[in-house]
């Protein structure tokens, strides 16, 4: 695993192409953005400046500051699109690697590849080759090959010709033939660039596992076509994987990693999509999984039509498998105006209509349209008047016709990809029925879906083959996924990747009074919950959510929730620490109208319900995957092995405690976690002030409370709620006096709201005037 732990998720950070500082004003030009910094925040991105990536550590440094402020203010710039991130990286870290290469059947292919990793420029590497049952003298051709005189070429011979062992074990296979404690992984299809394994290896000095991009060898038809819409090319800017993310996943033909990462979480034992499942379990497991476009492994690509079309529907089934086994990716779906659905309903009133029907809504739509027109123009005009004279009315004018083309463009890709086969299916169906203009109506929405994306990129791209060469490909590409993933639906007995409600969400004006309207029709396992006015739906997948909600009083706290949200102010900004699967953030998010939440929660299973129930109830939070303290730095979280989403009994440890377990059982084991102040979480200037605190963090409340010296001191917070856990404080050395001091030093009065079980109590404190 890597060494040096102080390094892990920070990486380095530079301003993107385009983004300039006028002022206190941070300005992006495409997109467009800007953002308001304060002065501190503004002195930490002057110095990011130059085009030389930095570390926040070093900025911080420069500037005489704690890190962890910088370190958060740059990570939400990144996440906003403001500045550009890579991995952290050590060029002196270049230790010996096992390269493994499973093929089965491509003799021509692995004999080329063998070629490009005899040039690579490292200094000590072996290739494994994993032959599984080749019978058209792929073995011989190995066994024979001149690095295996030398030794750095060893060949493991597994599976049988009628046989095969599979994809997923047989890589599991070349991680145990292994000799070195780094293990790299391409195919036999592919050819790593001489530098591949000199770029990436660096990186993991600070990560568990990195990828690095993969582009199309050749300049054969399907190549070109791949050079823009391959899925295996995570494109040209560095990422931390994120299922749902920019880089949802790490592919085999150009995935290295730490020997113990493999050992860890192991390929499963089939041959698709095996990548996307270790990356997913990878992340689950707290490993630190990242995407660089440096070490770029070619890859060649057969022309043929019909191999082409079947690796496309190989993909679409295993789109259906992972949302078996994982659900839905998280992503939030594709944007679609509020409008959209609003004119379709209108244009069919309109055309199936009475005359007078029609007359009306034709008169509904013109109103409609120069109200939005109004509105849209008077909020364009408003945003103009808020921007630097950097900006200019018709960059803004620009910018807005930019955001309509991509919209546009975004969903008709996804109607071709998911819906185009039923619609025109459909539309033909109510032809024959003698319904011409309904039938020609979707008929020509959807091939008009189905042209328009691949016009834009023929365009964009200006791909060197002929549009009807490229469409051939498109067309080929989205009708055979298409078909692998309604297949894989029936194989894998799920609709769910295929649910048009998951696979788009409304954007706009009144999108979020429609998102709330959704409460109720989810087919997932949820359960309702009304508080006062006050109803959210949550995820009950777990024993331990259905413990929760199996309980009217939430097992104590229903009082606690109702008090909150009769002194809860509709803009509030509510920091909720330990948040768990988000009771609290989503009912205090469904009351506020302008405030804000801040939904902390460092345990992996809890924070991904978290997000997901926070989306769910139409609360928009970013939600922080740490643990907040007493200071800044790393912890562990002790957690029982069966941990499940929902589980809140996640006690964050030192790492001196950590290491010697003096806090958890046996049977417990520790997840690392980055820990910071809520001083920190604050200061970076990204992450408002709260006015209202809910704190529940399993014993270490006094360590919590020392670390937001800053913000409870603001004359703005007047309002938190606490709960007190004796004997899990009595094991850190604490005790809830020292609690409930703090809450009094800072000029707050405090009273119990309620007992619990254990001894546990929830006090709330008021400031006084």
């Amino acid at each position: 695993m890597p060494g040096d732990g102080s390094m892990r998720a920070h990486g380095e950070y530079r301003l993107r192409n385009g983004v300039t500082v006028p002022g206190t004003i941070l300005v992006s030009t495409q997109p467009l953005l800007a953002t308001r910094l304060n002065e501190t925040a503004i002195e930490a991105v002057h110095a990011l400046e130059s085009e030389t990536f930095r570390s926040p550590t070093a900025v911080a440094s420069e500037l005489g500051r704690d890190a962890e402020p910088v370190v958060q203010l740059f990570e939400r710039l990144h996440r906003r699109g403001f500045l550009e991130w890579r991995p952290a990286r050590d060029r002196q870290f270049r230790p010996p690697v096992s390269i493994v290469v499973t093929v089965r059947n491509d003799r021509t292919s692995l004999e080329r590849c063998l070629d490009a990793l005899a040039e690579l420029e490292y200094p000590m590497y072996e290739v494994v080759v994993v032959d599984d049952g080749s019978t058209d003298g792929t073995n011989e051709m190995a066994r024979n090959y001149d690095m295996v005189g030398t030794g750095r070429v060893h060949v493991l011979s597994v599976g049988r010709s009628t046989d095969p062992l599979g994809i997923g074990a047989s890589r599991n296979r070349g991680v145990a033939a292994a000799t070195h404690d780094v293990v790299a992984f391409t195919d036999a299809d592919c050819r790593p660039r001489a530098d591949w394994l000199t770029d990436l290896v660096p990186i993991l000095r600070t990560a568990d596992l990195v990828g690095g991009r993969i582009r199309p060898a050749g300049e054969t038809a399907a190549s070109v076509y791949e050079g823009i819409n391959s899925s295996l090319d995570m494109g040209a800017y560095a990422s931390r994987v994120e299922p749902g993310g920019n880089v949802p996943y790490l592919a085999t033909a150009n995935l290295i990693g730490h020997r113990s990462a493999f050992e860890s979480v192991p390929f499963p034992d089939r041959s698709i999509a095996e990548d996307v499942d270790v990356c997913r379990r990878a992340i689950a497991a707290g490993l630190e999984v990242v995407y660089s476009p440096t070490g770029v492994v070619e890859h060649v690509y057969r022309d043929g039509k019909r191999d082409f079309a079947s690796r496309r529907t190989a993909y679409g089934s295993s789109e259906a498998l992972l949302a078996r086994d994982y659900g839905r990716d998280g992503s939030g779906g594709v944007g679609v105006p509020t409008l959209l659905p609003f004119a379709v309903i209108l244009g069919l009133l309109a055309t199936f209509g009475s005359a007078v029907v029609s007359t009306v809504t034709v008169g509904v739509m013109a109103i409609s349209l120069g109200l939005l027109g109004s509105f849209r123009g008077w909020h364009l005009w408003r945003r103009y008047g808020q921007l630097p004279p950097i900006i200019s009315a018709s960059d803004v004018l620009r910018s807005w016709g930019r955001e309509r083309l991509s919209s546009t463009y975004t969903v008709s890709r996804e109607v071709t990809r998911y819906y185009a086969g039923p619609a025109l299916f459909l539309g033909v169906l109510a032809w024959g029925a003698g319904m011409q203009t309904v039938g020609g109506g979707i008929i020509g929405v959807t091939i008009t879906a189905i042209a328009l994306p691949m016009a834009v990129e023929y365009r964009v791209h200006d791909p060197d083959t002929s549009l009807l060469g490229y469409g051939t490909y498109y067309a080929v590409d989205h009708f055979g996924y298409q078909y692998g993933a309604y297949r894989g639906a029936f194989v894998y007995h799920t609709f769910s990747h295929l649910n048009p409600l998951t696979r788009f969400r409304l954007t706009g004006p009144g999108a979020t009074f429609f998102a709330r309207l959704r409460i109720g029709r989810e087919t997932s396992p949820t359960e309702t919950l009304t508080i006062g006015t006050v109803t959210g739906r949550f995820n009950v997948d777990s024993s331990a959510e259905e413990w929760w909600f199996r309980d009217d009083q939430l097992r104590g706290e229903r009082p606690v929730v109702a008090d909150l949200l009769e002194r809860i102010e509709s803009d509030d900004t509510f920091l909720d620490v330990g948040a768990n699967i988000g009771i609290y953030s989503c009912l205090v998010g469904r009351k506020l109208d302008e405030g804000t939440v801040i939904a902390v929660e460092p345990h992996p299973e809890n924070a991904a319900r978290l997000a997901e129930n926070l989306s769910m109830n139409g609360v928009d939070s970013l939600v922080v995957r740490k643990a907040l303290g007493s200071e800044n730095g790393r912890g562990a979280l002790a957690s029982p092995d069966d941990t499940v989403a929902g589980s809140g009994t996640h006690t964050l440890l030192t790492e001196r405690d950590a290491s010697t377990d003096s806090v958890s059982s046996s049977t417990d084991r520790s997840l690392s976690t980055p820990v910071m102040t809520g001083d920190s979480l604050v200061a970076s200037g990204e992450r408002p002030q709260p006015t209202v605190i809910k704190i529940d963090v399993e014993g270490t409340e006094g360590d919590v409370l020392d670390g937001m010296d800053e913000v409870l001191s603001d004359p703005s917070c007047r309002l938190v709620y606490c709960e007190l856990h004796p004997d899990s404080l009595s094991k850190h050395g604490a005790t809830t006096e020292r609690a409930t001091t703090i809450l009094h030093e800072k000029g707050f009065s405090v009273t119990r709201v309620q007992d619990l079980p254990d001894e546990r109590t929830i006090v709330r404190a008021e400031k006084t005037e």
